[in-house]
């Protein structure tokens, strides 16, 4: 399903997203128990960031389920399975000024999931374990479902020009900040 609105911010964000891939090398991290706690950390970061700053803004919108979307607890879940302890990342850099904005942060979060079951998938086969991977795949057979819904909700609010252009600036935003959060220096627990 493509709308008129996911082409655009699949467009906008597209060069961001490919820089994001090449140098997170998230399946080279995962292959080691000190990437995989250093990745899920990381995860842990942008989920944290993103959703504080997008929450005020959607959790009212009932058609997009936005508590249902959240996976900072997946991934503290994760990080204990891992044998990570309360680990507080530097929380900031990424804000939203509207719903429109927020959900284009979440258009990162949301996308995620679906780069997420393929790299669960590519672990499986590769013989590999999914210790405290869970949050890659969080909707399990509902991925599709819940892409599809979330889309629905992101067509529904871009009928408004202005929030096309701020949900496009929004999952821009989005993704610098994913390269700050999974590429930046070692994050420590």
């Amino acid at each position: 399903m493509t709308t008129d609105i996911h082409r655009r911010l699949r467009e906008a964000t597209q060069a961001a997203h490919a820089r994001l891939e090449a140098r997170a090398g998230i399946l080279e991290q995962i292959a080691s128990p000190g990437g995989r706690r250093a990745i899920v950390m990381r995860f842990h970061w942008l989920h944290a960031d993103i959703e504080a700053a997008a929450a005020a803004w959607l959790v009212d919108l009932p058609a997009l389920a936005f508590e249902t979307r959240r996976r900072t607890r997946l991934l503290e879940q994760d990080m204990a399975a891992l044998g990570i302890g309360e680990f507080r990342p530097t929380p900031g850099g990424v804000q939203a000024g509207g719903a429109a904005e927020a959900l284009g942060l979440m258009y990162v979060l949301e996308g995620s999931t679906l780069g997420g079951r393929l790299i669960e998938s590519r672990v499986r086969s590769a013989g590999g374990n999914l210790q405290g991977l869970s949050f890659l795949n969080p909707y399990g057979r509902h991925t599709s479902l819940r892409w599809r819904a979330f889309l629905a909700v992101a067509e529904d609010l871009a009928s408004d020009p202005a929030a096309a252009v701020a949900m496009v600036r929004g999952a821009v935003a989005g993704f610098d900040h994913a390269e700050r959060c999974l590429c930046a220096e070692p994050v420590h627990a």
